[in-house]
């Protein structure tokens, strides 16, 4: 996957541009705690940009299926540095 570190908590965008494969994002915020989850998003999504419902200040970007997988739940604490 791919880690973003934001130096704040904000309602960052994403979209799918260039992206060749479909992934699901997982929004953290200042406590590491997972606060947003957006699953399958595919690259013909593209214009639509993704934002959290809350402010996050991690998101990691993963194969799409990875938060069903991993059993993912909004609530659940990362451990990262």
């Amino acid at each position: 996957g791919m880690l973003f570190v934001f130096p704040q908590s904000d309602f960052y965008g994403f979209w799918m541009k260039d992206m060749r494969f479909s992934i699901d994002i997982i929004g953290f915020d200042d406590t590491q705690t997972v606060v947003w989850l957006a699953k399958d998003l595919i690259p013909e999504s593209f214009p639509t940009v993704f934002t959290p419902s809350r402010p996050v200040q991690y998101v990691l970007e993963v194969p799409a299926g990875s938060i069903e997988a991993f059993g993912i739940e909004l609530g659940n604490k990362g451990s990262f540095e």
